[in-house]
């Protein structure tokens, strides 16, 4: 079987490049050029960004047709003060026929409640491409595509997927340089985390966390050609695959402890059958506790350094880059941490000094 080479490097941090931000709040408390969502969008041109401040409040479900947006939120468990999220009760990423894409964007740093759409069926729809999902949380399906479509390049990282799946839409679309890197599956709102995607090429399943609180989790329903590695599955049946290379992953108390020897997948090498991953917080892991912030580092043990580039296997924490799920809980937006006011008393036309200490996480 070919290897898989997968190349997303058009990804960046698009709120550095685009060409005008916008800020959203439907607070009171928090000043914003717009109080809904939707009229942010609209007002918005191909290229912009769109900031939206975490809220006691949800967002209403949003429509996102032919423009290239980055729209980002502070994180599914921001670091700061303020730890109020973005909630949003889905949304539809669509392109028409019309002038204009929505193929690039980004969606980064939201909490999906309900069910996002991705160039779904409806009357001229036509595909979306180039999408990067990163350090969101979803809890309930994405879906991607309609019968007739090709579609492709997408990079979902450093998410969490919590009672949530991603389906493609079966044997009559096309599929092609999907990554998953660095994300967490736990539990599935449909019984599996990934569904209907068989029509694929370099498709690539990465350094990802699987496990569930219920007897087991489908990790696969009806999926082939996948590139399968470095993944921890505890409690998840990663055997629905089929014709797809396995290697470097390791299971623990699953239904089959070895998917790489069903369906015609092929056992690329390195995977570990039925051991304790030993993460620092497995116990919590193994009863399937809801927290993203769950201690998933792995000290020692069959997972220590055992991945196919020498990192651990299951989720990444890598000193330098996205790729370290320790900052997954914050946007890749700079947040103040400490602000002082200098001087208290100012004369008239006299200025004020504001000292401001921020924190980033890239």
């Amino acid at each position: 079987m070919k290897a898989i080479l997968l190349s997303l490097s058009f990804f960046g941090m698009a709120a550095t490049a685009l060409a005008t931000v916008h800020t959203v709040s439907n607070d009171p408390a928090t000043v914003a050029q717009f109080s809904n969502l939707q009229t942010a969008i609209d007002a918005a041109a191909s290229g912009d960004t769109i900031f939206i401040h975490g809220s006691p409040v949800s967002y209403p479900s949003f429509n996102l047709t032919d423009k290239r947006l980055a729209i980002i939120g502070p994180g599914f468990a921001p670091d700061k003060e303020l730890t109020a999220t973005v909630r949003i009760a889905g949304g539809f990423i669509r392109n028409t026929a019309a002038t204009g894409s929505a193929s690039g964007t980004e969606l980064s740093g939201l909490v999906f409640t309900t069910i996002l759409r991705i160039a779904d069926a409806f009357g001229g729809s036509e595909a979306v491409n180039n999408v990067l999902i990163q350090r969101c949380q979803f809890n309930s399906t994405i879906n991607i595509g309609y019968g007739g479509i090709s579609i492709g390049n997408y990079l979902f990282e450093g998410n969490y997927f919590n009672g949530s799946g991603i389906d493609g839409a079966g044997v009559s679309a096309s599929y092609s340089n999907f990554i998953w890197r660095n994300n967490v599956f736990r539990n599935a709102l449909n019984g599996r985390c990934f569904g209907f995607f068989e029509s694929t090429a370099n498709m690539l399943i990465d350094h990802n966390l699987f496990y569930t609180s219920s007897a087991s989790l489908t990790v696969f329903n009806t999926c082939s050609n996948f590139l399968i590695t470095n993944n921890v599955f505890v409690k998840s049946n990663a055997a629905g695959a089929s014709n797809s290379v396995f290697n470097n992953n390791l299971t623990f108390n699953t239904p089959n402890n070895t998917p790489w020897t069903v369906n015609n997948n092929v056992d690329g090498g390195g995977n570990v059958t039925n051991l304790d991953p030993q993460m620092a917080d497995q116990a919590s892991v193994n009863t399937g506790t809801d927290n993203p912030l769950l201690n998933f580092t792995i000290a020692a043990g069959p997972a220590n350094t055992s991945g196919s580039d020498g990192k651990d296997m299951g989720l990444l924490f890598d000193a330098t880059g996205t790729a370290n799920w320790a900052n997954s809980r914050n946007s890749r937006l700079p947040r103040v941490t400490k602000m002082n006011i200098l001087n208290p008393t100012v004369s008239p036309n006299g200025t004020l000094n504001v000292q401001v200490e921020a924190k980033v996480s890239n």
